[in-house]
């Protein structure tokens, strides 16, 4: 009969009434003396990373700028650049693109030589002296230093570098 007082006092063991308030969990950190160290790193590599994001979006945003400024600078510029040939040669250095005359003959200047003191031009990808007739309308009137001078139907034009 001992056997059965043994099972019967178990029971009346388990059968105990419980605390009312039970025992507060333990922090993963009590139970795991490495998990505070762990849990530590985790949030400096956070942290660390959230800094990056705030630079790169820091940069991002700086080249952004530049870039709004740079083409809001160059369309400025391109709407303040002069209209007239002469002034766009003198800003950007290049030659003048072919000239429509009056005629409606197209003559570009593109080079002017010197050989044994005779003045030659290229126009029009023709070389030509003082007198010589270009196209059949114009007839080179002066050759000068950077300018030509030309008679087109009467009337007088300067063709320059």
């Amino acid at each position: 009969m001992s056997l059965i007082q043994q099972a019967l006092e178990k029971t009346s063991r388990v059968q105990e009434p419980k605390t009312a308030h039970p025992p507060s969990a333990p922090k993963a950190y009590d139970r795991d003396p490495m998990g505070a160290s762990l849990e530590q790193e985790l949030v400096r590599v956070q942290q660390s990373y959230a800094k990056r994001r705030r630079l790169y979006w820091k940069i991002s945003l700086g080249v952004l700028g530049v870039c709004v400024i740079a083409g809001l600078s160059y369309v400025g510029l391109r709407s303040s650049y002069p209209k007239t040939m002469d002034t766009l040669r003198a800003v950007t250095g290049t030659p003048h693109a072919p000239l429509r005359i009056f005629s409606g003959t197209l003559y570009r200047l593109t080079g002017i030589m010197s050989i044994n003191g005779e003045s030659m031009a290229v126009i029009n990808d023709a070389i030509v002296r003082v007198g010589d007739p270009i196209s059949g309308k114009a007839t080179v009137k002066a050759i000068g230093n950077g300018e030509v001078r030309l008679d087109v139907q009467g009337r007088e034009i300067k063709l320059t570098l």
